[in-house]
């Protein structure tokens, strides 16, 4: 799996994650979803760039 969709992944669970136990318990879940969509904007620096010849 290539590195950019491993990230990508990560952070959309972590997301997810976050919205649900922040119903149960609120820190908990705000950092999670804080920290899964700091998770996945990081995945675009990855993202292919054009490479010179």
């Amino acid at each position: 799996m290539k590195k950019v969709n491993l990230l990508f992944l990560v952070g959309w669970v972590l997301i997810m994650l976050g919205i649900y136990l922040s119903t149960h318990w609120t820190i908990i879940g705000m950092i999670l979803g804080i920290f899964g969509g700091l998770v996945m904007g990081g995945s675009s620096y990855f993202l292919p760039k054009s490479k010179k010849r």
